[in-house]
């Protein structure tokens, strides 16, 4: 028993280390870097489900998003800017934009 629960720390352990790493984008700034070549882009419309303001993320509950091919989910987001959520609340109503560069997706504008 002690070595399954050693086991579930160890990975537990490292599931959050991969979550932060994901949830950061890999940018240590806080700030987007310039638009890699393949990038793609994308706009939607969505409910926000979810702020948090300390890590830059918001949780969006969107219908189809154009130019991205993504059905309608419900699914977190990185923002380029922290400062873009100081005016969101849940259950906002919100238009956004965001590129995706094959692993991580970035929301640049929020409204």
């Amino acid at each position: 028993m002690k070595y399954f629960l050693s086991i579930m720390l160890l990975a537990a352990a490292g599931a959050g280390s991969a979550f932060a790493h994901h949830e950061s984008g890999g940018q240590h700034s806080g700030q987007a870097q310039a638009p890699v070549a393949g990038q793609k882009t994308g706009k939607g419309t969505g409910l926000v489900q979810q702020i948090d303001r300390g890590k830059g993320v918001v949780t969006i509950k969107h219908g189809p998003l154009q130019g991205l091919n993504m059905p309608g989910m419900t699914m977190s987001y990185l923002v380029k800017d922290k400062s873009m959520l100081s005016n969101l609340q849940p259950l906002q109503k919100v238009q956004f934009e965001l590129t995706y560069d094959g692993k991580h997706y970035l929301i640049t504008n929020i409204k």
